[in-house]
């Protein structure tokens, strides 16, 4: 491995103010806690707003004190985040569960206008990628799961992705499956499979209006950090189209030791073109994949040939900054949908009492706010597409034309990818 790219890797210690994409507020799912009240005195609506009510408030301090003692305030303005957080406290201490709570919460984050800036619980599946990449700690980061990142679309649960080599992705479910039950209670991404790891489910999912399965799982329990990392080496593969062969990695993340990068040198030779699909999944460090696309690598090539990049709303904080330079240096055009202009380093992520997490910005970075436009616009509705990807597809035709126009003599094709 090039020394050089060895010495731009950053180890997982210093990844902690590293730039780490999640999904928007708005599709977070934190799941309400129970309380039971006695028969006997209050009401139970009396007695679950009173105990949440009372635990909300001290929650709420912390979460303060916290976000005081960090640059936040200064990225929003002291004066306006002291006018926000008076409009917003009485419904967080209203707030009648922890998913109310965080709901609430999330409101008051989102209305500072700052990305990277969210309150888990331990009902989120980001909760537990954000505890295993940041806060080992000697604690148990592991979670129970099968390896799909679910998506909120209304009051209904949807396969957005699914990890290589998961369990999800030995069962065949697919992207654009609703999620419906699990052992015959309602879907939940962390709830439906805790405590039962290394036990068969009943999970069941709808894949059209009209077409129900019902599938046995085994779900694992491990780090997410762990199954995400494994999936992306997993994700290189190659591509059959027309009369080429094109070399595909589905980079779910930016952190890790860049393995993947390493096995799709050793594919170049063999194949005609690249599919980067950079869709989903959490950010990182740009610098990550910038070796890869731009060189140089030391005593190491760096990859020469055409390249196109799939981008979506998932695709945030690090890797905006590497599609971006990609589009902006010629690299190779972007295909799918706006990028989210989350790109915000993180300050920290601190655990509020035992079941909460806050994720805290460092400071804003150019792109901030400014979402990278693709080349290529292609809208994706995975809802029942059982699979179906019309933005790999037309991805697939773009880098075959890209792949003739750079053989063609004279081609304007940027020299690094002329062969």
């Amino acid at each position: 491995m090039g020394r050089s790219f060895r010495n731009g890797q950053q180890s997982r210690v210093t990844l902690i103010t590293a730039l780490l994409a999640c999904l928007p507020v708005a599709t977070l799912l934190v799941c309400p806690s129970v309380v039971v009240a006695e028969r006997s005195g209050p009401t139970a609506s009396t007695t679950v707003t009173r105990s949440t009510s009372a635990a909300g408030r001290s929650r709420l301090e912390r979460i303060v004190e916290l976000i005081d003692a960090s640059n936040a305030p200064n990225l929003i303005g002291r004066e306006r985040w002291g006018e926000l957080l008076t409009l917003h406290r009485p419904k967080i201490e209203r707030a009648s569960s922890h998913r109310r709570f965080a709901e609430a919460v999330n409101a008051l984050l989102k209305a500072s206008g700052v990305s990277h800036f969210s309150y888990f619980t331990k009902d989120d599946w980001y909760y537990w990628h954000l505890v295993s990449t940041f806060d080992g700690g000697g604690r148990d980061t592991r979670v129970a799961h099968i390896g799909l990142f679910p998506q909120r679309i209304g009051t209904r649960w949807f396969v957005r992705g699914i990890l290589e080599g998961s369990v999800a992705d030995a069962a065949n479910i697919r992207v654009g499956d609703e999620l419906l039950t699990v052992d015959g209670r309602p879907f939940g991404p962390v709830r439906s499979f805790e405590g039962k790891e290394g036990k068969p489910v009943r999970l069941r999912l709808r894949r059209k209006p009209e077409l129900i399965y019902n599938i046995t799982v085994t779900p694992v329990k491990e780090s997410l950090y762990e199954a995400v990392q494994r999936a992306v080496v997993r994700s290189v593969r190659t591509l059959q189209y027309e009369d080429y062969r094109y070399a595909y990695l589905h980079g779910w993340t930016l952190l890790g030791d860049a393995r993947e990068y390493w096995k799709l040198l050793e594919m170049q030779d063999e194949v005609d073109g690249l599919l980067l699909d950079y869709r989903d999944g959490l950010g990182g460090y740009a610098g990550r994949g910038r070796g890869f696309l731009f060189g140089p690598l030391g005593e190491h090539r760096h990859w020469t040939k055409p390249t196109v990049i799939l981008i979506a709303d998932g695709t945030r904080s690090a890797k905006e900054i590497l599609v971006h330079e990609a589009q902006q240096r010629g690299r190779a055009p972007l295909v799918g949908t706006p990028t989210p202009g989350h790109v915000t380093s993180i300050a920290a992520v601190r655990r509020v009492g035992k079941d909460g997490l806050l994720m805290l910005p460092r400071r804003t970075m150019e792109l901030e706010g400014h979402p990278t436009q693709p080349d290529h616009l292609i809208e994706r509705d995975i809802r029942f597409c059982a699979g179906a990807d019309p933005q790999l597809e037309r991805a697939k035709k773009i880098l075959a034309e890209r792949i003739r126009a750079s053989r063609q003599p004279g081609s304007l094709a940027p020299a690094s990818e002329q062969r």
